[in-house]
């Protein structure tokens, strides 16, 4: 394809800082400038898709976007969206085996065991995400209604002269009381890119079992050791600067909303290390 018919291809604008949070409602005014349109949803654009900023443009407008970014200090590139990972699979796994050729981990209702070479590691993801889930606590009691059946029987009773009793015994009901449980779990997102897939990991969750003789008595220390096992193993990648930070001192911000929120930003960063 030649560079005039590239020209008319749809281009997305990523951000390269990865740093969060990140200034929406500058950036959706930036964006606003460039291609039109109402601050506000450029701005709810980089709020849910984190720092793919705008999408579906025409190349001219994508190379004044990244310029206009990079000038206000936020840099930026452009990607023709013929060439994006797009890593959308993805896999839950609740077990694996990290061995030295490849991440071994099963799929479908059989568990059979897909190989993922580590050299097609394109990003690991490291976050903090907050689950919600609604749980029963208690039940409460209470009389059911029957000031209709009760009506129905005076008028039966008048109607027909035939004494009908008036109160029957009460009904009890059991009424389920629910709240709100919120829970803040890590995810490991490790995104391949041939072909370009995710593989979730919950560390809470996980099946440890492949340490063998390294396995320890706490999820903790087993969360250590498979996190040094990765680090070697998948050592070419991208490790996200919150993944970075994660390593070195323990500590995961900001918290992700849920699961998808997080999924977007693993494929921002995918976007990003591929190009």
């Amino acid at each position: 394809m030649s560079r005039k018919e590239n020209r008319f291809m749809p281009w997305s604008v990523f951000l390269q800082d990865e740093r969060l949070p990140l200034p929406g409602e500058k950036i959706g005014r930036l964006v606003q400038q460039v291609v039109g349109g109402v601050v506000y949803d450029h701005t709810q654009q980089v709020n849910i898709h984190h720092g793919r900023v705008a999408r579906g443009l025409e190349e001219g407008q994508a190379d004044a976007l990244v310029e206009l970014l990079r000038s206000s200090d936020l840099p930026a590139l452009k990607k023709d969206e013929e060439r994006l990972v797009r890593a959308e699979k993805r896999f839950r796994a609740h077990r694996a085996l990290l061995l030295e050729d490849a991440l071994h981990f099963p799929i479908g209702l059989t568990g059979e065991l897909k190989a993922a070479p580590w050299s097609s590691v394109l990003v690991v993801s490291i976050g903090s995400v907050v689950f919600r889930d609604r749980k029963e606590v208690r039940a409460t009691r209470g009389n059911a209604n029957i000031g209709l059946g009760i009506g129905l029987k005076i008028a039966a009773s008048v109607a027909t002269g035939i004494p009908i009793r008036m109160f029957p015994r009460r009904v009890k009901l059991q009424r389920a009381s629910f709240k709100e449980v919120i829970e803040e779990a890590i995810l490991v997102h490790i995104i391949f890119d041939r072909p370009p897939f995710v593989v979730e990991i919950r560390p809470k969750g996980f099946d440890y079992g492949y340490l063998g003789p390294r396995l320890a008595t706490t999820s903790r220390e087993n969360l250590v050791t498979f996190l040094e096992d990765l680090v070697r193993l998948a050592a070419s990648a991208h490790w996200t600067l919150m993944s970075r930070t994660f390593l070195e001192t323990g500590k995961l911000a900001p918290d992700f909303k849920d699961d998808k929120d997080f999924l977007r930003f693993s494929q921002w960063i995918a976007e990003v290390a591929s190009a």
